[in-house]
């Protein structure tokens, strides 16, 4: 499909950045613009439709002045409506919000950047030109972070640059000073997708507000420091991590082994029904002799049936211990064995990537 390139703008009092960047894109560096979306307050969304009372802001729509914009200098106009889709102010059930003023404030716009730019980047074919020169310094700040998380290879976040005799005359530049001193800077940013890809596309997570995915990115990034690898001795039937040390049981050693056996197998989600079927079970058994020829098998109770009892007693014991060898829950909780709730049909893994861990 063709590529459809989105720019998106946050603005406050002075929606003539939006036209501003539009020209830079359109004109300047002859990008073909496709859409335009504006994130903004409720204030913000009256000065873009000339219904703001202040006489300091615009008294002219920005729809109105980008076709002017567009006809003056024969550049395609792109599809930017005068309605909630492109316009897009956050919301507190149906109370708009007003301004960004408040830690509240800085809870709801964020949500709504974040939702916004999840959708957006979620379509391969949209590229995404973010610009953060206009509303408050908060606002530009919540779109840049949010990016920073979506954004994939090809987006973009720019600043809008001119000199100040030249600032807010009017919606774009009418002079050849103008047009030359009106800039485009690209700001470089991290981009955090590629770590984050499988975990975007989680039901909890695309649910999830900025700041849980703020909260889940740090964990992430955590997780990923070099140092931060297990290390599991089967000999010895110890758990390595950072240095420190724990010994498990050996029933306990070959439960944990086979989550991260099966992981490395390309099993991620296991069941505790699918543990109790024979394949699994034989997979169980032949691991315990395997590693500890010399134990009595029935003294470890594994001919017996492994129940969900059972099973999650040695999950519980395993994730104690585990815990209790590394003290930061947010990279603890890669390395324990979680679940996926479902009544009836719940499954457990390891968050952590099969490369996290050294067999010894």
């Amino acid at each position: 499909m063709k590529t459809k390139n989105i720019l998106v703008c946050v603005s406050g009092l002075t929606p003539q950045i939006v036209s501003e960047t539009l020209f830079c894109l359109s004109y300047k560096e002859k990008i073909s613009i496709d859409e335009i979306y504006v994130l903004t307050t409720a204030r913000g969304r009256e000065v873009i439709l000339g219904k703001d009372g202040h006489p300091a802001t615009p008294k002219t729509p920005l729809k109105k002045e980008i076709e002017k914009l567009c006809k003056q200098f024969k550049i395609k106009k792109p599809l930017f409506q005068e309605n909630d889709e492109h316009i897009i102010v956050a919301k507190e059930e149906a109370i708009e919000l007003p301004d960004i003023r408040s830690d509240k404030d800085n809870i709801l716009f964020p949500n709504k950047v974040c939702e916004f730019l999840r959708l957006k980047t979620s379509d391969p074919d949209n590229v995404l030109y973010c610009s953060i020169t206009g509303g408050r310094k908060s606002m530009s700040v919540h779109l840049a972070n949010a990016l920073s998380i979506f954004a994939r290879e090809n987006d973009r976040l720019i600043h809008v640059l001119t000199k100040e005799e030249h600032e807010f005359k009017g919606f774009y530049p009418q002079t050849k000073n103008e047009i030359k001193d009106l800039e485009l800077s690209d700001i470089p940013f991290v981009r955090l997708r590629p770590i984050l890809s499988a975990e975007l596309k989680r039901p909890d997570l695309l649910k999830s507000n900025f700041d849980n995915i703020v909260k889940f990115t740090q964990a992430k990034l955590k997780a990923l420091s070099p140092s931060n690898k297990l290390t599991l001795d089967i000999e010895r039937r110890e758990l390595k991590f950072d240095g420190n040390y724990i010994v498990l049981e050996p029933m306990e050693f070959i439960f944990y082994y086979y989550f991260v056996d099966s992981k490395e197998r390309g099993i991620n989600n296991i069941s505790s029904r699918e543990f109790q079927k024979d394949e699994a079970r034989i997979r169980f058994f032949e691991l315990f002799k395997e590693f500890y020829p010399s134990r009595d098998l029935d003294d470890e109770r594994l001919n017996k049936n492994f129940d969900d009892k059972l099973f999650l007693q040695k999950k519980s014991k395993v994730n104690k211990k585990i815990k209790s060898l590394i003290d930061d829950d947010d990279i603890s909780d890669f390395y324990i064995i979680n679940v996926n709730k479902k009544w009836g049909d719940s499954t457990y893994y390891i968050k952590a990537d099969k490369e996290r861990f050294i067999i010894k």
